[in-house]
Formats: C-alpha cells, structure tokens, sequence
C-alpha cells in the first residue's frame, strides 16, 4: 500500500500486514548489505506504484537476489517478483499478470478521462518494460498478456521466462471460494475481486468466506477484558458520546450548504435575463420546489414552446371565426392619393358647382 491505513476514529495504525514503500526501506536496510538475499512472496498484489518503488529498491541491492514465490505473485506482487536475479516456483505456485485497473469516483470532463487514459498507458508500459527485462518477452507480446489477464501455474512461468527454477516439494495448498471472490493460498486469504480468469484446475470450498476487511479491524482488547461487537449508533447516541465531533460534522455541512446554495442563487441569476419571466426565476430561487439554473432554462423553454403552439392554435381558430375564407376580393377605386384618386374628387366639386348654377338642375 502507498501508506499505512490509520483508525477513522483515533488516527492509530490499523493493525494487519500492510507493506508501504517506508515501512520496506527500513526492513531492508537490515540486509542491504548481505551476499544472499532470499524473498519469500505470497501475495495477490495491491497500489502499483507501491510494486514498483519497492520492485526497483530490491533491485538495488548489491548482494544475489533470489524470490521464491511460495503461493502466489499477482498483479504488482508479480512486478516484485521480477527484481529477482533468480525466481523460484514450486509447482503449484501462480503467477499472474494483467492490466492497470483503477476506481474512479468523482465527475470527470471528457479532457479528465484522456489524461486518465495516458497515465494509464504509461503505467502499463512501465510494467511491460519491468517484464520485458526478466522474460526477454517483447513489450507488445506482454502487454498482449496483461490484457487477457494471464495466469500462469508453476512450469508456466517457467516456460514464459517469469521463473527461473521449479522447486521440488509440495505445492502450496490452494482453493477459491464458491463466489470467486477470494482466494486461499497456503493458508492465506486473498481477495480477487476484479479478477476475472482464475484457474478452473482450482478447488471451489464452500467453507471460505471473506474476511473483514484489514482496514476496518479493531484492535484486540487485553487484560481479559470481553469487547463487545461494534454496531451503529444513532444520531442521539452519537452525539452523546462525541458530541465535539458532531458539532464538527454538523458546522462543515452547514457551510458547506451556505456554499451551494450561493452558488446555485448566482447561476440562476446569471440566465435570469435570458428567461424573460420573472415569476419563473423567483420560483426557481424561493418557491415550494425550487431547482438549478440548468433545471430553469429547461422550463423556461418548455414554457414557451407551450405559448407557441397556444398562439398559433389560437391563430387559427381566430381565422375560422372571422369568416375570411368566404370574403371575396373585389377592386376598389384607386389606392388614396393616386391619380385616379384626385380626378374622382375634382370631377366631384364640378359637378357640384354645375348643380348650383343651374339652379339644382343638369
């Protein structure tokens, strides 16, 4: 692991067999200095640059190196391995290789996930190189390898140039359990979780079930005294017994509630000009369910694509109402103003002037 977990509550070392690059440096120390260096691994792997760091610090020591995989050497457990100027398997030791696999939780831009798929890549080129090195194997050949996730059992790694040397003797004892879930290698439970080609010459035990995580392991209670089970506790027993962390927990969310509700005022604001609706934005901020600015824009669109189609419907009952269809076109005397227009008039005033000369007659 990159660094050795600590109790949520106490900040204490979680007890468990934990191996952090620190922790490792200061074991080795103890024997940088020998001729012979035997390594003894039974490991399913864990935080790849963890392997890696502690991969290249073996390999730096001077003395001859040899790695006896005693059970397994999986994922960055297979990267130490390599370091070994000499690698012993019995016959039923495994080795497997796969791919850069990591767990992502959070939102991510598009720009996130391809510098996610470069690092990604970068590692696993690393690690081939590490193989490559050992196996003579070619880079693309093993990274082929890791892909399909590939297991190999005793003779195996020999023949692909993982191992040197197939130890005489027995084998180490291995089962999985029935849910492929984890995996019992000379009497130590692994959790494969994630893996996908397991070995179907391995023997599936109904009475393996997984153990509690190292992480969440308590430590022993001595001097005789009986611990009870942990249980959850309720919010009142909770804030009788840390009552400071509480308050804590509860401050951090209140601001962190202040916070999101600025912000959400602010974005609203920012469109509240594009809406066009008053009512709409003092609703979206203060109403009886209020939203986000992108769940505003929305209704403000679905509102008037609704007055759109209302106008155009009521257009068109307002034309059947009128009777326009049936109002035929007729021509008029000239538009006012035209020429035709003013002779109309002064033809008009003569004709009055005629009336009145005559006496009223024509």
């Amino acid at each position: 692991m990159s660094r050795q977990p600590v109790d949520w509550w106490t900040g204490e070392p979680e007890p468990g067999l934990y191996i952090t690059p620190e922790g490792f440096l200061e074991d080795l120390a103890a024997v940088k200095d020998k001729g012979n260096i035997t390594i003894k691994i039974n490991s399913c792997g864990g935080d790849l640059y963890t392997g890696i760091a502690i991969h290249n610090a073996i390999k730096g020591l001077s003395g001859h190196k040899v790695v006896v995989v005693e059970g397994i050497a999986a994922s960055a457990a297979s990267v130490i391995m390599c370091a070994g100027d000499e690698v012993q398997v019995y016959p039923g030791s495994m080795v497997m290789i796969h791919g850069v696999a990591g767990l992502l939780w959070d939102y991510y831009t598009l720009a996130d996930l391809k510098k996610l798929q470069k690092d990604f890549d970068a590692s696993e080129r690393a690690i081939a190189e590490i193989y490559h090195a050992k196996t003579g194997l070619e880079v693309d050949q093993l990274r082929g390898m890791m892909t399909r996730e590939t297991w190999m059992v005793g003779q195996e790694a020999v023949d692909n140039g993982f191992a040197d040397t197939v130890l005489d003797g027995q084998s180490p004892e291995v089962e999985v359990s029935a849910d492929k879930q984890v995996l019992l290698v000379a009497g130590i439970q692994h959790s494969i979780k994630g893996l996908h080609n397991i070995p179907d010459t391995i023997r599936v035990s109904n009475s393996i079930h997984a153990a509690p995580a190292a992480g969440n392991k308590k430590p022993t209670v001595t001097g005789g005294e009986n611990r009870k089970e942990d249980v959850p506790m309720t919010l009142e027993e909770m804030r009788a017994q840390h009552p400071d962390l509480v308050a804590q927990i509860e401050q951090q969310a209140a601001a962190n509630a202040v916070t999101q509700e600025r912000a959400r005022i602010e974005a609203i604001d920012s469109i509240a000009a594009s809406v066009g609706d008053a009512q709409l934005v003092r609703d979206a901020k203060y109403g009886e369910e209020t939203c986000t600015a992108e769940q505003l824009a929305l209704k403000a669109m679905q509102k008037q694509a609704a007055l759109g189609a209302k106008h155009l419907k009521d257009a068109a009952a307002d034309n059947n109402d009128s009777g326009a269809e049936d109002v035929g076109a007729a021509p008029n005397g000239g538009e006012e103003g035209s020429e035709n227009d003013d002779k109309a008039k002064v033809d008009a005033v003569v004709g009055i002037y005629n009336s009145t000369k005559n006496g009223g007659k024509k």
